[in-house]
């Protein structure tokens, strides 16, 4: 994607670590108006992209090993300390929908997360089990930079294999507006 979502969430493809252990259950009105923001939050991503800052945010995003995966709210917490001033724009384009910045980057975490969660059920249930029949030799064998991706892939899918019932039952509710969303954004 070229958006904000995609600086925000780069890092939800391809990296993880430990799933979001405590956080109260998300609400399907919760996922609905996260949905909703997402034209708002992509427009104000756009300009961010044109302007050279969504590079140096994903690197701030990065989850490190053994740290909780929270794409959204690390990206909100990086805008804050980088960009305050886009980060008052976030603000106010999550504000109609009844989020603050934070709010907004917490409950993207869990929409995502849960919507991978959704569609690795669908698409392919048994990846986990190949993941974790993988022999941790090969690991070894891999080039630093492979070894390191594959790691944050592993950990991707237990976080995303860790989902609450009641997070992917709220988000299967705004699932087809997240895969028409998705469709578009690949197709732009």
């Amino acid at each position: 994607m070229k958006n904000l979502m995609m600086a925000l969430g780069a890092v939800l493809i391809f990296a993880a670590g430990p799933a979001f252990a405590g956080d109260d259950a998300l609400t399907a009105d919760a996922a609905k108006r996260f949905v909703a923001s997402l034209p708002a939050v992509e427009s104000l991503g756009e300009e961010l992209e044109a302007e050279g800052k969504t590079d140096e945010m994903r690197v701030d995003t990065q989850p490190k090993p053994g740290e909780a995966f929270k794409p959204f709210s690390g990206a909100v917490k990086a805008l804050k300390a980088k960009h305050p001033s886009e980060y008052g724009r976030l603000s106010n384009a999550v504000k109609p929908h009844g989020f603050s910045a934070e709010s907004w980057g917490e409950a993207g975490d869990k929409v995502m997360v849960a919507y991978m969660a959704l569609k690795m059920e669908k698409e392919n249930p048994g990846a986990m089990a190949q993941m974790k029949a993988m022999d941790p030799a090969m690991m070894d064998m891999m080039p630093p930079e492979m070894k390191a991706q594959m790691e944050q892939a592993m950990a991707m899918m237990e976080t995303v294999a860790d989902v609450s019932p009641e997070d992917k039952k709220a988000v299967a509710e705004v699932e087809d507006e997240l895969d028409a969303y998705m469709e578009e954004q690949a197709n732009s």
